[in-house]
């Protein structure tokens, strides 16, 4: 079931008062066009009724999709300072439905899902693209690490992230990443990588050790991970 409720939220143009439908929780099963809509960058946006401002509400929900073995909690892009108690958050919350403190039946489908913690919309809709391309999200954490090492002039930023994409359907076989403004989710700058190297990562397992270890058993699966000390 995806839960939602009416909440108002100001412009962030002129300051009226917007009407949305907040949600609480996706269920991707019985709502794919809600996924859909995530993926797409259309889901809870709305525009201002007095200047016309389109704009989005930031995310503050649980997604799961039992077909697919996710389950993420996301929070608005902000949050981020707060990881560590997000992490501690989203474990409690996962272990109650889904773990330790859910029905027998409940903990047999928890042993199929990847639990995940994101914060904005960005994140969200790539870990769902990871997925859904059959990839491994600390094996792209890891490969974005690779490539911010030695990409030349890359827009990196405090608020400029790169994200996967997709896997372009040309042919190619390479793996689609974007440069993405953190705070708008506007896309600044594409970029193609060889699939060869999200292999290379996944086969060097010495010269990765340290920093896969530091995402062992976490549900915040990211790299500001590594760069955010978080409340």
């Amino acid at each position: 079931m995806s839960l939602f409720a009416t909440v108002e939220v100001p412009c962030p143009s002129c300051g009226t008062q917007v009407s949305f439908e907040a949600v609480n929780s996706v269920n991707a099963v019985s709502r794919p066009d809600l996924r859909d809509a995530i993926v797409s960058g259309d889901f809870q946006k709305q525009s201002c009724g007095s200047c016309g401002k389109e704009f989005r509400m930031e995310p503050r929900f649980n997604y799961i999709d039992a077909n697919r073995g996710e389950w993420i909690l996301a929070f608005p892009e902000p949050d981020l300072d707060e990881w560590r108690v997000r992490e501690e958050e989203a474990t409690r919350l996962f272990d109650k439905a889904f773990g330790k403190g859910g029905s027998a039946v409940a903990q047999d489908i928890g042993r199929s899902m990847r639990p995940r913690l994101v914060f904005g919309w960005a994140a969200l809709w790539e870990k769902i693209n990871i997925h859904e391309a059959g990839l491994d999200d600390v094996q792209i954490e890891l490969l974005k690490i690779g490539l911010l090492r030695n990409v030349p002039d890359s827009p990196f930023a405090l608020t400029n992230e790169l994200r996967f994409v997709n896997l372009p359907k040309d042919g190619t076989g390479e793996l689609a990443f974007a440069w993405v403004d953190s705070t708008t989710t506007e896309f600044l700058q594409g970029m193609r990588v060889p699939r060869e190297l999200y292999d290379d990562v996944a086969a060097d397992e010495e010269q990765w050790r340290s920093l896969r270890a530091d995402f062992g058993g976490a549900m915040f699966v990211d790299v500001r991970r590594l760069v955010t000390a978080g409340a």
